[in-house]
């Protein structure tokens, strides 16, 4: 299976899993609903490239208020996760750390129950959107342990750490840009070695008899 295709087949898994999760396992709450899916966002922020991860996470979160009926929620949805996920993978895709998986999809969830918050605001009042806060923190009190317990052990396989190199986006125009400056540095080193070699030569003749 070539790159490209398992690239593909592992964001369309993703955008599945969010989307199953988000819209059938859901918990009605005063205003919207809570799901585990924000579990398969966390893990998604460490297994895609940060592009592929925001799109899941925007693209399946939304599409699953589609299913579920809120489609009211959908606009703010498709923001809220997707700046959610952006936070999460730029702390902890390129070098996963637990404490960094904690405090980025930490620093996501907050974010995103934010964007919820102004945007039920706005809707409904804002008095009754602060008291649904409580209930909207339900998720990353379940994503944040859950998803980086689950990211944390999948670091340790091998297979996974070899899998996410292999789909990681390379920046050809930056790998440009360090491979010319080595024919550079290697060009000063010699410049600098032939002028050390020719005031060794100097310094020779000047002692000779």
């Amino acid at each position: 299976m070539n790159k490209n295709l398992k690239s593909l087949s592992l964001t369309a898994l993703f955008a599945a899993l969010i989307l199953v999760a988000t819209a059938y396992l859901k918990i009605p709450i005063a205003l919207g609903y809570v799901h585990p899916g924000d579990v398969f966002i966390v893990i998604g922020c460490f297994m895609l490239p940060v592009p592929m991860a925001v799109g899941v996470a925007a693209l399946g979160s939304m599409l699953a208020d589609l299913i579920a009926g809120y489609v009211v929620y959908m606009p703010v949805t498709f923001f809220a996760k997707g700046v959610m996920a952006l936070a999460a993978s730029l702390i902890y895709y390129k070098k996963f750390r637990i404490w960094k998986a904690v405090l980025g999809s930490l620093a996501g969830s907050l974010i995103m129950v934010f964007a919820y918050f102004i945007f039920e605001g706005f809707m409904y009042g804002f008095p009754v959107a602060a008291a649904n806060i409580p209930a909207q923190l339900l998720q990353p009190l379940v994503a944040v342990p859950v998803g980086s317990a689950i990211c944390a052990a999948l670091s340790k396989i091998r297979y996974v750490a070899a899998l996410k190199e292999e789909i990681s986006i390379k920046y050809p125009a930056l790998r440009r840009i360090s491979a010319d400056k080595k024919p550079y540095d290697t060009m000063k080193v010699s410049e600098n070695t032939s002028e050390n070699t020719s005031e060794n030569a100097a310094e020779e003749h000047d002692r000779e008899p």
